[in-house]
């Protein structure tokens, strides 16, 4: 993506927009995923002789290091919590009275075609066939917690906080569903040698921020 000359005359000027920002922490955040996939794809190579998984992960930390100096310089609106559920399988027979329970939930279960596996095999200690299920179990629900900033343009950013860093903002919190990322083209960002601009006249401290226009 080439850079606007707005942009370009903006850091001459020691303004910082936040359609500017916007495009910036765009940029480092989609590149940052990209490293994330490549971490992951290197992870599951047989070998990895030249420690591609650890340059990746190097990456993909350095870009969202800067992601992390440029959301400094704007508030979060609220917090979103986002909402990880854990499900298993659970066997479920019906052999026994000391086991009614499942007796009675393997029934229940099969009457209402909930199995998503069935299968029996002969007992010898009770000399008949037991019958069994497997079903779906939902297991208790975690939570993980995210700034999220809106600076007002087409696209919306999160940094993941602590439970108790996400408390202490007292910032609005609304649970949301599973958070899905992925990169992007390269060609269609803005460079790093620019963001590199940016975080540099966010280093120096003389800048000027400018909400209006996003």
């Amino acid at each position: 993506m080439r850079t606007p000359k707005e942009y370009t005359a903006n850091i001459k000027n020691g303004i910082i927009t936040a359609p500017m920002l916007t495009d910036c922490l765009y940029s480092v955040n989609k590149r940052a995923k990209n490293w994330r996939d490549k971490e992951r794809e290197y992870r599951y190579k047989r070998r990895d002789t030249y420690n591609r998984e650890e340059q990746a992960r190097d990456e993909k930390e350095r870009y969202y290091s800067m992601k992390e100096t440029m959301l400094s310089i704007v508030q979060p609106i609220c917090i979103h919590r986002e909402t990880i559920h854990h499900s298993g399988t659970e066997r479920i027979y019906d052999y026994d009275e000391a086991m009614e329970q499942y007796d009675d939930a393997y029934w229940e279960y099969k009457s209402q075609g909930k199995f998503i596996y069935e299968g029996s095999y002969w007992c010898k200690q009770i000399h008949d066939y037991v019958h069994f299920g497997d079903i779906t179990v939902e297991y208790e629900s975690e939570y993980r917690y995210y700034l999220y900033y809106d600076l007002g343009g087409n696209h919306t950013f999160h940094t993941p906080v602590s439970k108790k860093t996400a408390e202490s903002t007292g910032l609005e919190m609304i649970d949301i569903d599973n958070i899905m990322t992925f990169g992007d083209n390269i060609e269609d960002l803005i460079s790093s040698q620019f963001v590199q601009k940016v975080i540099d006249l966010i280093a120096s401290g003389q800048y000027q921020y400018i909400q209006e226009g996003a």
